[in-house]
Parts: C-alpha cells; structure tokens; sequence
C-alpha cells in the first residue's frame, strides 16, 4: 500500500490512520469517512481525504468554490450534472487519470468502483459553512429510498 502524506499546520496522514479510515468507512451507515487536515476557521484552501466504499451514495451536488479532486486509492467515477439532472459529464478518477477540476458550482457526484476508494478533496477557502454546498434538488436525499437513481448512476459508468 502506498503512503501519501500532506503537509497543512505540521499535519501528515499515517498508514496506520490510512488503515482506520478505511475500517471506519466500512463501519459507516453512509459508508464513507473524511480525515479534514484544519479547523472550519482556516482561511485557506480547505484540504481532506474522503475514503468511499462502493455501496457509498452521494446525493449529486456542487460546491460554491472551485474544487479539485485527485485520485488516492481504489478506482472512482465522477459524474457532472446540469441544474436538470441531465448527464454533462463523465469522468474516471484512478492512476492513470489521477486529477479533475470542477468550477464552482458544477453538480456532481463520486461513485467508487473498488473498496478503499479514496479522494484528496480541496476546496478554495476560505470555508463559509452557510454556502459550501448546494444538492442537486431532483437527486434522492442520502436518507430517502435512492436505490433506483443510484442504480441509475452506476448504469452510467
């Protein structure tokens, strides 16, 4: 297993931390786990890693400053949405196409493909927790019956 580190207020993410995020995801009802590496009131970019297991729903939404997405572990896919639901694009998130840049408010969603799958996300600061992140309103919330759209959303892949 590789080892990734990330330097923000003297903080690193261990193998060992890597290992307790990936059995937290599992533990998860949502069946994800994000390490953040700052407090809300950092003023700068905001930096974390999501780990995502596969059965992990993601209600489709955007962020209200750009983000960037790059590849950690695993295999995931990015869908891009327009404020309808209609498919703009699709994206593989992997080794091989390890990067993705969404402007800010561009509706999207991650699904993993692979257990363990995990992102770096970062957000352009600083964090406003009134205008961080819109959903998709046609979307399924996380806690209504999704299973149809997110059977939808793999179809896609």
């Amino acid at each position: 297993m590789k080892i990734c580190l990330i330097k923000m207020n003297l903080e690193q993410i261990s193998e060992e931390e890597l290992k307790e995020l990936f059995a937290k995801s599992n533990e998860s009802p949502k069946k994800r786990a994000i390490k953040t590496f700052h407090e809300d009131s950092y003023k700068g970019s905001q930096v974390c890693l999501n780990v995502i297991q596969p059965e992990s729903y993601i209600r489709p939404h955007f962020r209200y400053q750009d983000e960037s997405i790059i590849h950690h572990s695993g295999k995931l896919f990015s869908i891009c949405f327009d404020e309808n639901g209609g498919l703009i694009k699709k994206n593989d998130l992997n080794q091989i196409s390890p990067y993705l840049f969404l402007p800010k408010q561009t509706y999207h969603t991650i699904v993993a493909l692979e257990p363990n799958s995990a992102i770096w996300v970062i957000i352009q600061g600083p964090h406003n927790p009134n205008e961080f992140r819109k959903d998709l309103e046609i979307a399924p919330r996380e806690n209504d019956d999704y299973n149809e759209y997110f059977d939808w959303l793999k179809r896609l892949i």
